[in-house]
């Protein structure tokens, strides 16, 4: 895993900009760092090395194609790339200089142009400069794993694997316009999707899409790979050859993973998905293999007993750290500092526990990251389904009422739910309400407060023909906005932090394909979840590791915000900061936190998502 930046421009650029870039993007790439300079093309490209394949100094970048005609930045790893490396020998005589896959990418895009994509299968982002016709190609992996920001005005171009690297450029920290249409989606959904950020001038890279900049500074975005969106033919096969299936496509999906010149370990909750993948690899590796776990002290939410069962079932080499309050005040600033824009995910603090810890014993970790999605793992998939019957659709509305009048916190929180969806999806309406996010009428009706400043996030899934579940249609919502945007995102950063490299076999490419083509009835039978997975789990666990109630990676927030991070509150949701930032109605605020005090629990997150936004307003406007 690396940082990388550039700029294109059509007029003089100084060239100690690249070195600036480059500075904010070396917790990514410790291991090493370069520049490519050309003052004649006004074309600069810098690049930060995390070390994990081909450790010499031959394979640091920018890298040369042997032509001589293009130079690369990349980010990611390319899982397949030996076997694309013997194809070009084979095929076209190719003679390569180092081991790493840096330089089969370079050498077959020179063959392939943009029809590199189809080749490729791993996690990436890179840019491509072509010395000969002077444009720049980029291109992002199918799942939007490895972050690519950018910018682009009528004479300027300039990416970067951070948002951080490209406020280094004046002219981009001076057109930093915040864009007040995402804080409508932030606060309904707790992050900001793709293609937007908090900045109108500076944009995400769309995943599955390459682009051309030429040399008349046109620039053309195209998709390559939409199959999240797209109505798949169901396989035809039953459940003992679905495991067959699964197993192979999982274990090779486990070995590419393990290829590496480091050492590599795994991150284990102990429930099923990571569970799953350490059982495979810990028969795969030659070596014992290291796992990783958080706790907490509040069990309601420490899982750490059951990663515990599971490692010491499996024979690793388990390593354990219990989180309190005090360690999360810690790292607090770290967390909302490095996103670089409001992200609400407070997952994201024992995710960069957990990836410090890692990385004193090992530089790369495997996760478990997509099975929820692929498997339909979250309740949000049961409402969807619920939302559909008869019941809920005559009198949904009516019980919303009834609930909401009630005492009890826990019924309040699904009075929300049953509400009518009056403005953008229901998709997005499923989830905000099981994250405990704002409905967008509560934006709109009551906590913005200017009015006018309300945009609504609209999502639609037509292209899904009936013939798909409203489980699975909610399942395709969190593949294309919560997994990319927020999942990935919060990995991504935590890990890069520390200098440490995830990667999930559960997004293989094959994998993906294979569960979004799987009958529904091989995800969900019988109020069972991720049923086949938990059928392949059956073979390396025993059933009372198996068969339990999800919990997530979650923190207490709750009683955080109760505690010793009370002052958040305090500090960001008093009336005179509220009336400073000018975001929110104070009063509507306020009468949030009344509320929470009074034990309306679930408000917890509303709050959260205010909190992470003022801050992030005071600290950067």
């Amino acid at each position: 895993m690396c940082g990388i930046a550039g700029i294109f421009s059509n007029t003089a650029i100084d060239a100690s900009s690249i070195e600036g870039m480059v500075s904010t993007l070396r917790q990514r790439g410790p291991d090493a760092e370069g520049t490519f300079i050309n003052p004649s093309a006004n074309v600069l490209l810098g690049h930060t090395r995390l070390s994990i394949i081909d450790l010499t100094e031959q394979a640091n970048q920018p890298f040369y194609s042997s032509s001589g005609r293009y130079v690369i930045v990349y980010n990611g790893e390319i899982y397949n790339y030996k076997q694309l490396r013997d194809k070009l020998i084979q095929d076209h005589g190719l003679i390569f200089k180092t081991n790493s896959d840096t330089e089969v990418i370079v050498e077959a895009f020179e063959i392939y142009g943009a029809g590199i994509a189809k080749y490729l299968d791993g996690m990436f982002s890179f840019a491509i400069y072509d010395h000969q016709d002077h444009q720049l190609f980029l291109l992002r992996d199918r799942m939007g794993k490895k972050p690519l920001f950018y910018f682009k005005s009528d004479s300027f171009f300039a990416f970067a694997s951070e948002i951080k690297a490209l406020l280094k450029i004046p002219l981009i920290e001076r057109s930093g316009t915040i864009n007040r249409s995402s804080i409508s989606h932030f606060l309904h959904l707790g992050y900001i999707p793709e293609p937007d950020t908090i900045f109108k001038s500076i944009n995400k890279f769309p995943a599955a899409n390459f682009g051309w900049l030429k040399a008349d500074n046109s620039f053309q975005v195209n998709k390559y790979w939409n199959i999240t969106g797209e109505e798949i033919p169901l396989l035809d096969i039953d459940t003992v050859n679905a495991k067959a299936s699964l197993r192979k496509i999982l274990d090779q999906a486990v070995k590419k993973r393990l290829v590496g010149d480091v050492p590599i370990g795994s991150f284990l909750s102990g429930g099923t998905d990571s569970s799953l993948i350490t059982a495979l690899a810990s028969r795969q590796s030659s070596q014992k293999m290291k796992t990783f776990s958080i706790g907490f002290k509040d069990r309601k939410f420490d899982e750490a007993e059951y990663a515990r069962r599971v490692a010491n079932h499996l024979g690793t080499d388990h390593h354990e750290y219990i989180m309190e309050e005090r360690r999360a005040m810690e790292i607090l600033p770290a967390y909302l500092n490095y996103f670089d824009e409001p992200f609400a995910d407070p997952s994201a603090i024992p995710m960069m526990m957990v990836s410090e810890m890692a990385r004193k014993q090992v530089k790369v970790v495997l996760t478990g990251d997509g099975g929820d999605e692929l498997f339909q793992g979250y309740g949000a998939y049961q409402w969807a389904h619920r939302l559909e019957l008869p019941f809920f659709k005559n009198f949904g509305s009516v019980l919303s009422r009834l609930l909401f009048a009630t005492s009890n916190s826990r019924l309040q929180r699904i009075s929300h739910i049953l509400e009518p969806v009056e403005i953008g999806s229901i998709r997005s309406h499923i989830f905000s309400q099981e994250q405990y996010f704002f409905s967008q009428h509560e934006i709109r009706d009551k906590v913005l407060k200017n009015k006018n400043e309300f945009d609504p996030f609209v999502y639609s899934d037509s292209a899904l023909s009936g013939t798909i579940s409203t489980a699975e249609k909610q399942a395709r919502f969190d593949l294309q906005y919560y997994l990319k945007d927020d999942l990935l995102v919060k990995v991504d950063r935590a890990s890069m932090y520390h200098g440490l490299e995830c990667r999930s076999p559960l997004l293989d490419k094959m994998l993906i394909e294979f569960a979004l083509a799987l009958p529904e009835s091989m995800k969900r039978t019988e109020g069972v979840s991720k049923w086949l997975l938990k059928e392949l789990l059956a073979d390396y666990l025993p059933q009372d590791l198996i068969h339990r109630p999800k919990w997530g990676f979650s923190v207490p927030m709750t009683s955080w915000l109760r505690g010793d991070l009370r002052y958040l509150i305090d500090d960001y949701l008093n009336k005179a900061v509220l009336e400073g930032t000018g975001l929110f109605d104070a009063d509507e605020v306020l009468s949030l936190v009344r509320q929470f005090d009074q034990g309306k629990d679930y408000l917890y997150q509303r709050l959260w998502v205010m909190i992470v936004l003022q801050r992030w307003f005071k600290l950067n406007t």
